[in-house]
């Protein structure tokens, strides 16, 4: 992984841990908490996946398709 992929990735979490804060209404720590037990955090921090490179609306649908 690139030192870029791995910033990106970064950033797509914050982003998507705003995502569910806000429209989950949860804390940031119970955000976190879910978003790294889930499977999909393991897809997102995968560079092939290129999930990285999506908005946050775009990864908390994802999110929340894989969870139904």
């Amino acid at each position: 992984m690139s030192p870029e992929q791995k910033q990106l990735i970064e950033f797509a979490i914050q982003d998507l841990v705003a995502e569910i804060v806000k429209r989950d209404n949860l804390t940031p720590e119970a955000a976190m908490d879910f978003l790294y037990h889930s499977q999909f955090f393991l897809q997102l921090t995968n560079p092939d996946t290129g999930l990285y490179r999506e908005g946050a609306e775009y990864l908390y649908q994802s999110l929340k398709e894989l969870l139904a």
